[in-house]
């Protein structure tokens, strides 16, 4: 059995659409397992010089290693931000139950 390592990949989008988009074609294309979508989140940030306070959305998608640079590569092709944020984030535990379910679903 191949030795399956996780991760969570984090996204900041501009809304919940956008997320929602990404996500389902992430998981239709067996890139992660399932998302979570934080609908409203404040981010501040420097961009060109200039302090900005905007509304984004948080997207969490769970995944595998493996999977990774597929699904960074379809994120940035969906997304609408000049620079997005797209952070691999390795987890080194978790409830084994699900874990594998990832796994089974994107295998």
């Amino acid at each position: 059995m191949k030795d399956f390592k996780y991760c969570f990949v984090y996204v900041t989008v501009e809304n919940f659409k956008q997320a929602e988009i990404i996500a389902e074609l992430a998981i239709k294309k067996k890139l992660c397992a399932c998302a979570n979508i934080f609908p409203e989140i404040h981010s501040m940030f420097e961009w060109k010089g200039k302090i900005n306070l905007e509304k984004e959305t948080v997207l969490i998608l769970k995944t595998t290693e493996d999977k990774f640079n597929i699904l960074e590569k379809l994120i940035s092709e969906k997304h609408t931000y000049e620079t997005p944020c797209i952070l691999k984030l390795d987890i080194t535990n978790g409830n084994k139950k699900f874990l594998n379910w990832i796994e089974k679903t994107i295998v």
